[in-house]
């Protein structure tokens, strides 16, 4: 078993592998490869089409082949976790060399951005095989905000021009279409109106416009329920989300995808406790950052991996794994995205230091458990319906990435030596 002692010649080691097998031709990370071949999965890795084939399920696309999806369905959150540990390996080793590669990463990510404006400046899309599309989604734009403004101390100056462009461009892109914009086979969907208010003061970081300034204080001053947004379980125990009829019928809560929930909640709360940290709602933000990591923290598994649900026993708490798709409950599939639960707990620790002996033990077992070939996307096919049963074949780009992440803020930290 990898020990502490041996955690910094591991990281070396997982980023020569991402370096090597994980970046396209322009330096973007890439979301999914065949565990056996080591490249994106080609079409044969897939089962055969059926009529009803969705985005989410099947890695599908409408125009775009199925190893299109594959390979870059993340891509732009993919980069962004990269970037992110390059600035924080930089901020301990202070090697120019890694400040070079977060350079490049930068310029990625610019790539990306650059293909959007085909349909207009500020557009981030999804670049199915390296294409350009109309898909998006928010989660994309996060990463990729999130790491550019960490890297603006650090850029040379014809980086830090292209940041204060681009970060206020895509938030412009989403308040002049009232956060509405298609998903997938949607044509137009409001989307969830929590993530804007972190990305508006982003905006008016860079613009200087008091226009995205005065637009965050209306979302807030209209009610908008703040942050977290995915506290499943309290959210659920106290009657502000509606409980499924398994939940009923069962008597749980179901507790699913708590590695992009905590990650993504704790990168929203953590800009706005940094970019308004007086607000009044400062200290519900503190403690929205507590409470996702309760909830997270009782998903992950003996092996370092992360259940993809649990239930929660409404009356004594107990925790359990589902029994599998065919008993009508979630899958509860271990994957490697524990990486990404782990550093979001980094994060966390920052504004919960009473709580970093127990984030350090946590974090530091995920990061000696889990190697590149834990680095999946989902494992337990059993637990799978046979058409999804693909998905446990992959390394994952999120999973690498946020290994990284994981580690080297956590050195910045102190977290590990």
């Amino acid at each position: 078993m990898t020990t502490e002692t041996n955690l910094p010649e591991r990281a070396r080691e997982v980023d020569s592998f991402l370096q090597a097998h994980f970046l396209d031709s322009n330096g973007v990370v890439l979301s999914h490869l065949d565990k056996e071949t080591l490249r994106v999965p080609e079409e044969s890795f897939f089962p055969v089409p059926v009529k009803d084939m969705q985005a989410g399920e099947d890695w599908f696309v409408s125009g775009f082949t199925r190893s299109a999806v594959a390979g870059y369905e993340n891509c732009g959150m993919c980069t962004g976790a990269y970037l992110e540990s390059l600035l924080f390996r930089y901020q301990v080793e202070k090697d120019p060399a890694v400040l070079a590669l977060a350079g490049r990463c930068f310029e990625a990510l610019s790539s990306i951005y650059d293909q959007g404006c085909q349909l207009e400046e500020g557009f981030f899309p999804k670049i199915y095989g390296n294409r350009f599309t109309t898909q998006t989604s928010t989660d994309q734009v996060l990463y990729a905000v999130f790491a550019m403004d960490h890297y603006w101390d650090l850029a040379p100056p014809a980086h830090r021009e292209a940041i204060a462009t681009m970060i206020p461009e895509m938030v412009r892109f989403w308040m002049k279409r009232k956060y509405n914009y298609s998903y997938y086979h949607l044509e137009a969907m409001d989307w969830p109106i929590m993530r804007f208010p972190p990305f508006l003061l982003l905006a008016h970081k860079y613009s200087g416009e008091p226009g995205f300034l005065q637009e965050y204080h209306r979302l807030l001053g209209e009610g908008v329920k703040q942050l977290p947004e995915w506290a499943q379980r309290s959210d659920k125990s106290q009657g502000r989300r509606s409980l499924s009829e398994f939940e009923r019928e069962h008597n749980v809560f179901v507790i699913s995808n708590m590695a992009d929930c905590l990650t993504m909640d704790v990168m929203n709360l953590d800009l706005l406790l940094r970019l308004d940290p007086t607000h009044t709602r400062a200290n519900q933000w503190r403690e929205g950052i507590s409470s996702m990591w309760d909830e997270a923290k009782i998903t992950l598994a003996p092996n370092g991996k992360y259940y993809s649900q649990v239930l929660v026993d409404q009356d004594t708490g107990a925790v359990r794994r589902p029994e599998g798709f065919d008993q009508g409950a979630p899958a509860g599939t271990e994957s490697g995205w524990s990486t990404l639960v782990a550093r979001g707990a980094v994060m966390a620790s920052v504004y919960l230091p009473e709580r970093r002996p127990e984030i350090r033990e946590k974090v530091g077992h995920v990061l000696k458990q889990i190697g590149i070939p834990e680095m999946t996307y989902l494992d337990n096919p059993e637990r799978l319906p046979p058409r999804q049963r693909f998905k446990t074949q992959c390394l994952s780009g999120d999973a690498i990435t946020n290994w990284l992440w994981a580690y080297w803020q956590g050195r910045h930290l102190g977290l590990f030596a």
